[in-house]
């Protein structure tokens, strides 16, 4: 994490807010220009929805029109299986997680594509995730939820923003790690599983921890421990997983854009340049680090050995946890 950031997720909210303005929401009435479908897999307000929506308005000032499709649905499962059905031309592209890449091919036997179907486009952010508590746990501390969660194993629950996804197993990894039955609760976004922690009927959620600073500061949830490298400038009370005793939960995660591999060489080439200047745009950076996201600008080949790295990581957890899906 990089030290200089402030974390003020209240300009989270009127960031995703502001999706519903002429700044990052109707890019297609904003000019005349390349139209340029943008799929992502997750429900409108979300963090993948809000990162796409920020750089389309540094794709505007390109000449494109930026129209974000939100296709939710199977962790992202839907969207992709869109993005490869449709025509391999550049019109349509997607931002996804990275663990959509990295993690999926460990767990869905079923499922219906590999890292090489897609042409790495570049990246758009990187975060972290935190474990965060409302109401149903009442604890302070991580030791004090884990001492609490062996007392109350029926209560022993964790929200995250879907099954499969890299929350999910962070979570799981962490009860393998501490030696308690860790419950997974999977939803569909990470927004019902916070209000649920808020309002105090799911007991814990892993979650970005962009998306839990605004809740945090207001009071609402209590983050206990992130997956930070260090410390974070704007939560110098609340430790990383390492620090706590659990260095296998340091991990951070990128938005991926993405095209279908088929896509011609040039095109993909024009696209990587476009989302690079979109992505370094300074107003779209501004916007993206006020939302509490690290800007990342990587070229396709290092994407590319980034996720081989990650999907090599991602093995070794999926398998410690002998998680499987039917799906």
């Amino acid at each position: 994490m990089n030290p200089y950031r402030r974390l003020h997720l209240q300009q989270l909210a009127a960031l995703a807010a502001a999706a519903t303005t002429p700044l990052l929401m109707p890019l297609a009435h904003a000019q005349t220009g390349k139209r340029l479908n943008v799929l992502i897999g997750f429900p409108a307000g979300g963090a993948p929805d809000t990162v796409a929506r920020a750089v389309g308005e540094g794709l505007r000032e390109l000449g494109y029109t930026a129209v974000v499709d939100n296709k939710a649905g199977a962790g992202g499962r839907l969207a992709a299986d869109a993005l490869l059905a449709g025509p391999a031309d550049g019109s349509t592209i997607m931002l996804m997680p990275g663990g959509n890449l990295t993690i999926y091919p460990h767990i869905y036997p079923k499922l219906r594509y590999r890292l090489s179907d897609f042409a790495l486009l570049g990246t758009a952010t990187e975060f972290e995730f935190a474990l965060a508590v409302g109401p149903g746990a009442p604890v302070k501390t991580l030791a004090e939820f884990i001492a609490w969660a062996k007392a109350n194993p029926s209560k022993a629950q964790f929200g995250s923003p879907g099954a499969g996804t890299a929350m999910h197993f962070i979570g799981v990894q962490l009860g393998h790690l501490a030696k308690f039955e860790f419950q997974h609760i999977p939803y569909r976004g990470g927004a019902p599983a916070l209000s649920d922690a808020m309002g105090g009927s799911l007991p814990a959620l892993m979650t970005t921890l962009p998306n839990l600073l605004s809740a945090h500061k207001g009071g609402k949830v209590r983050i206990l421990a992130h997956s930070g490298s260090t410390r974070n400038a704007a939560l110098p009370d609340v430790p990383t997983f390492k620090e706590a005793g659990f260095p296998p939960l340091t991990i951070a995660e990128s938005f991926v854009w993405v095209a279908p591999a088929k896509t011609p060489m040039a095109v993909q080439k024009e696209l990587a340049t476009a989302l690079t200047t979109a992505v370094s745009n300074p107003k779209v950076k501004a916007a993206l680090v006020a939302a509490e996201y690290d800007v990342l600008a990587l070229s396709q080949e290092a994407i590319a050995a980034r996720l081989a790295a990650e999907t090599r990581q991602w093995a070794d957890i999926v398998k410690t946890t002998g998680y499987k899906s039917e799906d």
